[in-house]
């Protein structure tokens, strides 16, 4: 019971093991390898369009707002192998139509699209990073290269209201921001957090 939930487990979780991760609200239990990328498509791709755009080439140049959705739907993708979604178009127009609300940039080069949403199992995290930082209409204008993504489903507050002020907690201090932009593997992502709980 005190290990690590392994790869492919957090869809299984008997109804124990559901309220010890609750109870300790670590994100190192939730935060599977698998849901993990150490390098985002989305990114690069708009910094090439942007580079042909720039050489004169009819390519159009993406918006920052198109940038973000593509972004979005990267990232929901990043969760599919943690097994809580029911359906990856919803929780991205879900979380595309959250961020039209407000930015959820939280400066510093961080950005945390989360939503509620009917169409979760249970609460699930994923990461991803880019060497092409964004624009995320952030706060202290500052671009964004680190993202994490987290949905939940609306009826079920207990293990949310754990996990989302820690995050953020966690992800203030300079140092573990940094260590997460030098992580190579998914396991160094997770042993981060692990640290720190």
């Amino acid at each position: 019971m005190g290990d690590r939930i392994r790869p492919g487990e957090c869809a299984y979780i008997d109804k124990d093991s559901e309220t010890i991760m609750a109870r300790e609200g670590k994100i190192s239990r939730i935060l599977l390898e698998e849901c993990i990328r150490g390098e985002l498509r989305a990114p690069f791709e708009g910094q090439k369009a942007i580079e042909e755009a720039v050489e004169g080439e009819e390519t159009p140049l993406p918006s920052p707002e198109r940038q973000r959705e593509e972004i979005i739907g990267e990232l929901v993708e990043i969760l599919l192998p943690s097994g809580e979604i029911q359906h990856q178009g919803r929780i991205y127009t879900d979380l595309v139509n959250r961020e039209k609300k407000a930015s959820t940039s939280l400066g510093h080069g961080i950005a945390v699209p989360h939503v509620r949403t009917e169409h979760a199992r249970d609460l699930t995290i994923g990461f991803g990073k880019t060497s092409y930082p964004v624009d995320w209409d952030a706060i202290d204008s500052v671009p964004v290269d680190l993202f994490f993504v987290m949905v939940a489903p609306p009826f079920d507050d207990t293990l949310y209201n754990r996990i989302w002020p820690k995050l953020v907690g966690v992800l203030q201090y300079e140092h573990i921001r940094e260590a997460l932009r030098q992580c190579r593997e998914p396991w160094e992502v997770i042993k981060i957090f692990k640290q720190e709980e």
